[in-house]
């Protein structure tokens, strides 16, 4: 009888061990955003998971609007989710990840779900600005933004506080053929303009056009700052995406607000 009671309490304590470690693995979604193609043909969604130690994990997944056609392109990847971009027309999307030292990642990955990284960012340690008496500082928030077309791939970034650079890449190669510099005075903003170059504005209304093999030039501050490309939760339509639970919805915001306002 003592030997049975032992069996079941060895049993038993199998049993809690093995839940407890189920709920160490459980996952569960923390965020779900989604993004239109550049030619509004399908739409990629993006999720976090998280386990209870708190690490994180997303993964890309495409898909038409009514749910059908879905193709998970990546496998689970580690961190958090940040921008999204689906340059279908190119091949490719550009992912950013969210580090847990401040630092982010951006990596081009091709629709089969091979992977190449851009650029990691510098971490909170060791940002532009770290005892700027200005506030808000003089910088500009670091992205990686394809082009309209997704030929090209504009890489900008602070070097220091009070300075933005721009660098263009080929998306194909990653390879660099033009980089600009420009003193600044306060906070930064940045787009891509219909026409193939990027705009850099402040909230008090100065802007330069930083166009690829050219001089940066003043211009009129634009009438919008986003979307800041082709592929963003806006259709070049203005139909707007999003999710609402599982389920993915739409609305007609006006092409005004779409990519192209500037």
């Amino acid at each position: 009888m003592r030997t049975i009671n032992f069996l079941t309490q060895v049993i038993l304590w199998l049993l809690l061990m093995a839940g407890c470690g189920s709920q160490l693995v459980k996952e569960g979604t923390e965020q779900q955003s989604v993004v239109w193609a550049d030619d509004g043909s399908d739409v990629a969604s993006v999720r976090d998971n998280s386990s209870q130690q708190h690490q994180f994990q997303h993964q890309i997944v495409v898909q038409n609007l009514d749910g059908s056609g879905r193709r998970t392109i990546t496998e689970w990847r580690d961190y958090r989710h940040g921008r999204l971009f689906y340059m279908k027309q190119a091949g490719y999307f550009v992912v950013e990840s969210l580090l847990d030292n401040g630092a982010r990642r951006f990596d081009k990955i091709a629709l089969n779900g091979n992977e190449i990284l851009i650029i990691e960012t510098p971490d909170n340690k060791h940002q532009p600005c770290q005892n700027a008496e200005r506030q808000p500082p003089a910088q500009v928030d670091h992205s990686v933004i394809p082009s309209p077309d997704g030929l090209q791939l504009a890489h900008i970034y602070s070097p220091l506080c009070g300075k933005v650079t721009v660098e263009f890449l080929h998306a194909n190669n990653l390879n660099l053929f033009d980089n600009q510099t420009l003193d600044i005075e306060g906070p930064m903003k940045a787009t891509w303009h219909p026409e193939g170059y990027v705009i850099l504005a402040t909230n008090s209304g100065q802007a330069w056009k930083i166009a690829p093999l050219s001089a940066p030039q003043p211009m009129t501050s634009p009438e919008c700052l986003s979307p800041v490309t082709t592929s963003s939760d806006i259709s070049v339509e203005g139909q707007q995406v999003y999710f609402e639970g599982e389920k993915l919805v739409t609305k007609n915001i006006g092409s005004q607000k779409a990519f192209g306002c500037q």
